[in-house]
C-alpha cells in the first residue's frame, strides 16, 4: 500500500516556470495510479516500524518505508507585504508570480536561507532565468543570488562550483557566497544582514526558506532536519526505513537519489521477510537541468561507478548550456508523469 497526500504527486522543478508565469501549479501535479498497488489518499498522522496512522486509524505493517520529505519553515520569513516571498514548490511560486511580473526596476534577491535544501542547483537556474526575463523586457532589474556556502555546491565539486559561478556572471547575476542571512533582520527599508557580516538591499526577495524535519520523524534521534539511516536506509527504529530528502546521506537531494534509496530500502525489507537475499545498495544516477534563460539549459549528471561515498566518489559530467537540452528538461518531466500514471 502507498499512502500519498491527496493521492497526487508534485514535480518540484516546475517551481521556476510557475514563478515566471509560464505555467500554473496544476500543470506540475499528477494523480498517482500504480499497477498492482493500492494508493490511499490522505495525510499520515504517525509512522513507526509497525505501521501508519491514517485519518485516525492505525494500519499495521511488517515494515514502513517513509518518504515525507523536508518541511519548509516559511514562518521564519516575513510575509509578502514586506516584498518577501518564501517558496520552494510550484504552489508557493504561484503566489509570487504576480510580484515578479510587476517588477519594472530595482533589485530582486534570491536568497538560500540555509543548508540543506532540496534541488541544490535550482536557485542558480532561478536567478539566471529571472535575469533573462527582465533583460528581454528591457527592465532595469538587478538580480542577486546569495548562498551560505563558500563555493556553490562545493560538496559536488567536479568543476560544478566554477561552472555555476561563471554561468551566473554570464547571465548578469550577482552571486554572493558565504552569505548566511539573518532572517530576523529583515528590515522595513527592505534590507537584510548576514550573520557573517555584510548586508544587501532589495525591492523583491524570493527566499528558499529553512528546511525542517517532518513531524512524522520528530521522535527519531537527532535535532537537525535529517534522519540518520543505515546503508539499507533503516532508521534507529527497527522496521522504519527513511528515504528521500529526509535521509542523512552525502548524496544530493534529488529525485533519482530518492528513487534509488527507495529500491534499496525495498530490497532490505524483502530480505528481512525472507523473500529476497541481501543486495548491494542501488547506485543513483542523478541529473539536474539548470535553466540559463533564453531557452538555454545545462545538465549536471552524477554517477558512482566505484560505489557510494565515502568509499567511492562521484563522477561529474557537465553539459551545455544549449537549446537542445531544453528538450531534455521536458522529457524528464514526461518520464516522471508516465511513472506515476501506470495503469
Amino acid at each position: 500500500m502507498l499512502v500519498e497526500r491527496e493521492g497526487v504527486a508534485e514535480y518540484l522543478p516546475g517551481t521556476i516556470p510557475t514563478l515566471l508565469g509560464e505555467t500554473s501549479p496544476r500543470h506540475w501535479h499528477q494523480r498517482v495510479t500504480l499497477r498492482g498497488i493500492q494508493v490511499r489518499a490522505g495525510e499520515a498522522d504517525e509512522v513507526s516500524g509497525d505501521g501508519v496512522k491514517l485519518d485516525g486509524r492505525w494500519i499495521g505493517a511488517d515494515a514502513v518505508v517513509a518518504a515525507p520529505g523536508l518541511g519548509l519553515d516559511a514562518g521564519r520569513v516575513p510575509n509578502s507585504s514586506s516584498g518577501v516571498y518564501a517558496l520552494w514548490d510550484p504552489h508557493g511560486a504561484a503566489g509570487a508570480a504576480g510580484a515578479v511580473r510587476e517588477m519594472q526596476r530595482g533589485v530582486v534577491a534570491v536568497l538560500i536561507s540555509s543548508l540543506p535544501y532540496r534541488c541544490p542547483p535550482a536557485p542558480y537556474g532561478m536567478a539566471m532565468q529571472l535575469a533573462e526575463h527582465y533583460r528581454t523586457q528591457d527592465r532595469k532589474v538587478r538580480v542577486i543570488l546569495t548562498t551560505p556556502e563558500e563555493e556553490p555546491l562545493a560538496a559536488i565539486s567536479g568543476g560544478v562550483p566554477g561552472f555555476l559561478k561563471a554561468s551566473c556572471a554570464t547571465a548578469g547575476v550577482e552571486l554572493l557566497t558565504d552569505f548566511q542571512p539573518d532572517l530576523a533582520s529583515f528590515l522595513g527599508n527592505r534590507g537584510l544582514r548576514s550573520t557573517k557580516g555584510g548586508s544587501i538591499s532589495y525591492d523583491l526577495a524570493v527566499v528558499i526558506p529553512p528546511h525542517t524535519r517532518s513531524p512524522l520523524l520528530a521522535g527519531l534521534p537527532g535535532q537537525g532536519p535529517l534522519v540518520e539511516v543505515s546503508s539499507g536506509f533503516e532508521s534507529a527504529e527497527s522496521g522504519l526505513f527513511v528515504v528521500g530528502d529526509a535521509a542523512q546521506t552525502p548524496l544530493p537531494r534529488a529525485a533519482n537519489v530518492a528513487a534509488a534509496a527507495g529500491r534499496t530500502a525495498a530490497d532490505a525489507v524483502l530480505a528481512r521477510l525472507g523473500l529476497f537475499s541481501e543486495q548491494e545498495p542501488h547506485l543513483p544516477q542523478p541529473e539536474c537541468y539548470v535553466g540559463h534563460g533564453g531557452g538555454l539549459y545545462s545538465r549536471i549528471s552524477l554517477r558512482y561507478p566505484q560505489g557510494l561515498p565515502p568509499t567511492g566518489e562521484a563522477e561529474v559530467r557537465l553539459e551545455g548550456p544549449s537549446e537542445s537540452l531544453a528538450a531534455g528538461f521536458e522529457e524528464s518531466f514526461n518520464r516522471w508523469r508516465a511513472l506515476r500514471s501506470e495503469n
